[in-house]
């Protein structure tokens, strides 16, 4: 996983002013499943980067992004106007129309992972 969809992610833990430890977890499970070391998502937690060029992300990337981006915002059971509008603003900016959050919004889960579902959507906006 790439330091700027981590930071995309980070940076919607922190748009309600606080990291909860549930969105920290999930944080960490997701970077070091794709092999961060936990010193490098600590760092990018305390750091987080400050521009974030999408455009560097590919199809498959950026989709993932927005996945990852819905499920950070429904893991700690409290959503958030900040959260809300960060997800889709970043939804934009990845070229997603404000639709595919709310498709998405209806299949993801703090802990069950509906893959035929979320791979129906995927394939809907490619």
């Amino acid at each position: 996983m790439s330091k700027t969809k981590l930071s995309v992610l980070i940076n919607l833990a922190n748009s309600d002013g606080e990291v909860d430890a549930s969105e920290k977890s999930l944080i960490f499970k997701i970077g070091g499943a794709h092999g961060m070391s936990q010193d490098e998502i600590s760092d990018l937690i305390d750091n987080p980067m400050e521009k974030i060029d999408l455009n560097t992300l590919s199809a498959e990337d950026r989709f993932d992004t927005l996945y990852h981006l819905v499920h950070l915002m429904k893991v700690d059971g409290e959503i958030f106007d900040e959260e809300i509008m960060y997800c889709l603003n970043m939804a934009r900016k990845l070229n997603y129309p404000l639709e595919a959050v709310m498709d998405l919004y209806g299949y993801v889960h703090a802990n069950v992972k509906l893959t035929s579902e979320i791979n129906k959507i995927k394939r809907k906006y490619e």
